[in-house]
This record gives C-alpha cells, sequence and structure tokens, in this order.
C-alpha cells in the first residue's frame, strides 16, 4: 500500500496549549511515525491558559507546520473576517473567521502537492475541509473528539442533541457534512451513537471508533515507592460546572468518618476563569490540609507530574450522559496510575469501570458514594492493593489506533 500523505487541518495541535491539541498532537505523532507525510495546517492563537509546549517528541517527524494567526478579541477586524467568510464560503458562525485564512494556505499546498486524504480536528477545520473536498475531490476524514456544535453538548454544556440551531446556515452545513465527508472518526461508540441522532446523511458504515491514544515513553516509567500518605491528583481545568461541590463534600464526610487518614488531593491546571469557585468550597468544607492547587505546566511536564502521584481523579459534571471520552482518562493511562471517575453512571467512564479499565467510580452527584469510594481506594492503599495498569491500555495504543487509520488507507491506489 502507499504511504499516504494527508492535509491535516486541526486549528488546535501545535504548539499543545489546551486538551484538544494534545489530543491531536498524539495523532500526528503516531502517523507520522508510520510513514505518512503530513502537512499541519494550524492555529497560532494570542493567548491561551496553559503554557505552550512545541515539543519534538510530538511534532518532529510532521512534514510541515503552518501557522495561522487570526486574533480571537471581539472587535472591528474579527467582524469583517466573519463576514469575509460569509462570503467566501456561504456559511458563517462563532470561529469561523480563521476558515478564509485557512484556505488560502491549504489551497497552496494543494497546488504544490497530492494529497490522498484531508483530515479535519476541531472548529472550524471542517468547514475548511468540506470546501476544499467539494472543490477538489480529496477524500476527508472527519474526526470528532467532542459532539458537532456546542449547544448540541449535553447538559449543563449545552442543550442537548435535539436543540434546533437558530442558524440557518449552521443547520444547513450539518446536513451536508455528514454526507460529504469520506469517513467519520469517533473517540467511542457512545459519541458515534450521539452524533449519528442529528447529523443528516451520515452513514454509519462509514463511521469507524479510535480512541484517544496512550503514547508510550513520554516520561521514564517509575516505580515509586508508596509513602505513609495516599496522594491523588486531579489534572485540568475544575469550574462550578465540573461539580466540585460534591467531590469536597464527598471528601468532608470521609474525613469526619476517618479523622485519622492521611490524604491528599492535588489539583494540577486551571480552576474557575472569572471567580475562585473552588477556593471558596475548600474554606467551606474546611480541606485545607488535604488539598494543595499547583499551577499549569506544559502538557509533557503535567504527565511527569501524575507520575509522582498514587492515582489520579477524573470529576466530570452533573450531566445525563458523561463525557464521550474525557481525554485525561488517556493521559492518567500514560502515567499508568489507577484512575478514581466521578462521573454521570450512564457514560463512557462507567463503561470503563465495568470493563476493569477505570479501577474506581462514584456517581457525581452522590456525596455518599464519593465518600465510599474514597474510603475504599484508601483501604487498598493502606493494604499496598494499589497496581499499575499496563495491561489495560491495549486497546489506546499508537499501534492499535493507526491499524483504525490504516483500513481507511487500504483505498489508495
Amino acid at each position: 500500500m502507499a504511504t499516504p500523505r494527508i492535509l491535516f487541518i486541526a486549528p488546535s495541535s501545535y504548539p499543545i496549549s489546551n486538551a484538544e491539541a494534545n489530543v491531536n498532537a498524539k495523532v500526528l505523532k503516531m502517523l507520522a511515525e508510520r510513514g505518512c507525510v503530513i502537512d499541519l495546517v494550524c492555529r497560532k492563537y494570542k493567548r491561551e491558559y496553559y503554557p505552550d509546549s512545541h515539543d519534538d517528541f510530538f511534532f518532529g517527524k510532521v512534514n510541515s507546520i503552518h501557522e495561522i494567526f487570526t486574533d480571537t478579541d471581539w472587535n472591528i477586524a474579527t467582524i469583517w473576517r466573519h463576514f469575509r467568510c460569509l462570503t467566501t464560503t456561504g456559511y458563517v458562525y462563532k470561529v469561523s473567521d480563521w476558515t478564509v485564512s485557512a484556505l488560502k494556505v491549504c489551497k497552496k499546498l494543494i497546488a504544490e502537492n497530492k494529497y490522498d486524504f484531508i483530515y479535519s480536528y476541531n472548529r472550524p477545520s471542517e468547514l475548511v475541509a468540506y470546501i476544499l473536498s467539494k472543490r477538489y475531490g480529496i477524500k476527508w476524514v472527519a474526526v470528532w473528539n467532542d459532539p458537532y456544535v456546542p449547544d448540541k453538548l449535553p447538559a449543563p454544556y449545552g442543550r442537548g442533541s435535539q436543540y434546533r440551531l437558530k442558524n440557518p446556515l449552521r443547520r444547513k452545513l450539518i446536513a451536508r457534512i455528514g454526507k460529504t465527508a469520506y469517513y467519520h472518526i469517533f473517540p467511542s461508540e457512545r459519541l458515534r451513537d450521539y452524533m449519528l441522532s442529528y447529523m443528516t446523511g451520515m452513514p454509519r458504515e462509514r463511521t469507524t471508533i479510535a480512541p484517544h491514544i496512550v503514547t508510550q515513553n513520554i516520561i521514564a516509567s517509575t516505580d515509586k515507592p508508596l509513602g505513609e500518605v495516599l496522594k491523588i491528583i486531579h489534572s485540568g481545568s475544575l469550574n462550578n460546572i465540573r461539580n466540585p461541590d460534591t467531590f469536597c463534600a464527598g471528601l468532608r464526610i470521609f474525613l469526619d468518618r476517618n479523622p485519622g487518614a492521611k490524604i491528599e488531593f492535588t489539583f494540577l491546571g486551571v480552576f474557575e476563569r472569572e471567580n475562585d469557585y473552588f477556593s471558596g468550597l475548600i474554606t467551606r468544607y474546611d480541606l485545607q490540609s488535604h488539598i494543595r492547587r499547583l499551577p499549569p505546566v506544559t502538557y509533557t511536564e503535567s504527565i511527569k507530574t501524575l507520575s509522582e502521584y498514587d492515582a489520579c481523579m477524573l470529576i466530570e459534571a452533573k450531566l445525563c450522559e458523561g463525557i464521550f471520552l474525557p481525554s485525561k482518562i488517556a493521559d492518567y493511562m500514560q502515567a499508568d496510575k489507577p484512575i478514581l471517575a466521578l462521573s454521570p453512571v450512564e457514560g463512557v467512564a462507567h463503561d470503563m469501570y465495568v470493563s476493569g479499565q477505570i479501577e474506581y467510580f462514584a456517581d457525581v452527584t452522590s456525596t455518599e458514594q464519593v465518600a465510599l469510594v474514597i474510603e475504599r481506594i484508601y483501604e487498598d492503599f493502606l493494604a499496598g492493593k494499589l497496581k499499575r495498569r499496563d495491561n489495560k491500555v491495549s486497546t489506546f495504543s499508537e499501534d492499535s489506533v493507526f491499524r483504525i487509520h490504516n483500513q481507511i488507507f487500504a483505498v489508495i491506489d
């Protein structure tokens, strides 16, 4: 089979400055190291909440990287770019202003190279890829890490899958995306089923599942001996939507029942960006001696930090159905640590708990369940039962995920 050349359109990817970017960077690394020739078109942001990482570990074998800067501030220039997007493509929506500049760069690359595929990741790459695939007849692989269109995210993040979008152009684009893309990739069955419920014309037989990648050898593996204090870490943003109230209340119950417990929770990353909601909870429940907070670091540094703890924690919002595969689950697997998930009882995290890929689980709406699961992991810690998880990541490995992409590549002459 011929080596595919891919025009990889991923606004969030290089540098790694958010969770979306780290997911996409892993795919870039995996494809490039297995022979794919990749030209990356990405967005250069004016600011991000996490420190940038330009690590050659991920991007060293990418053929070329083309950063396109558009200011995210709302001003006259932004309005003008959105107007140009409408007149150029026939579509316009929030953040679509990057599309016009991206199309210019992509058309130049297409004039210079013969591409087998266009890959699209995160908004507004889908509009760029749609226009290009229609014009040039290049096979388009649409990758969806989250439900498409923020308004269709499950509440409280959005308004649900059946919400009727107010923008008629957006409704029109959704109807055309499903029919136009050659293939659609999702990180989980749940996300595929969720989007198939409203992506008109998306044929199920042109979809596949490729989970977020657990990249090996980001850091040296460590067998840190357990200390006297159980140390659990949560990585990533945390705000009132994520429902840390239930966690704090459950931890308080556990501590009241086990006053001598030696346990510490560390939170690494961004907290409430407008007001310090989490700090208020720590004070309200008198948890100052059991909760630490660390500022954001680069992605590679975060994985190193995770490896220094005994276990990793996921906290989700009170959703009717949980996030369709939180990227931090793959990060926690990379760090080779047991996972404690405080998540909806309906969702991917619970599915992984049932299958044994996540070791500890509690309903995120129940303070009592949170208290009980903390007690369970603490008892296992005292008994020396916290184990490494090497045998639980095979479906998330680079080789396993590449096989899925390779099935799509099989159409190359």
